[in-house]
């Protein structure tokens, strides 16, 4: 496992916009008649850059899976992160479901501890080849938790992965459902 070098853009997103494709959560973000695979590949450049800004996107030695798991308190403002997650709004949502939107992701941010004093697991995307690189990758991100002594929170809007998830020592602490979208997010906690 290895951290990305600004050079690996491309890869990190490719391999998010593969893997992302049937993702309720993301296509749910996506307005109805957008090109999705497009909408996907904004919100993964987004998404790399601002985890890259904090340290966070970590790609497995065969370079076939990657996660965007980081410090939650690291970082600042950007003016470019925000321009990039402005250009995927403006783009690839209805505007009139942007209130919503970001209702649900304060809903969501609101579910883990105000301090953000924990790594936040993001996304994570395996490409369906990639063999033992994801657990190259929960292993090492298991240890930069433990190492810090921080937990570990993310959530899934994908059931299997919320089981998955468990299996590695989560813990669900909540359910909830978008009542806008109709989907389904599960809210996990690892301790270290």
């Amino acid at each position: 496992m290895r951290l990305a070098q600004p050079k690996d853009r491309e890869l990190v997103v490719r391999v998010m916009t593969t893997m992302f494709a049937n993702n309720p959560a993301v296509l749910s973000l996506i307005a109805p008649g957008k090109d999705k695979r497009a909408g996907i590949q904004s919100l993964a450049e987004f998404a790399f850059l601002k985890c890259f800004r904090r340290n966070g996107v970590w790609i497995s030695s065969n370079e076939k899976a990657v996660a965007l798991c980081y410090r939650f308190n690291e970082g600042g403002f950007s003016l470019k992160e925000f321009l990039l997650e402005l250009r995927f709004a403006i783009r690839f949502i209805r505007l009139t479901r942007l209130p919503s939107i970001l209702a649900r992701e304060a809903y969501r941010k609101k579910q883990r501890p105000a301090d953000g004093n924990y790594y936040y697991f993001w996304f994570f995307a395996a490409l369906p080849d990639a063999g033992e690189a994801a657990f190259e990758l929960k292993n090492g991100i298991f240890n930069l938790a433990r190492k810090s002594g921080l937990p570990i929170y993310t959530e899934t809007s994908v059931e299997r992965n919320r089981k998955i998830y468990e299996r590695y020592g989560f813990e669900t602490y909540q359910q909830w459902v978008d009542p806008k979208e109709e989907v389904t997010f599960w809210f996990l906690k690892r301790s270290t």
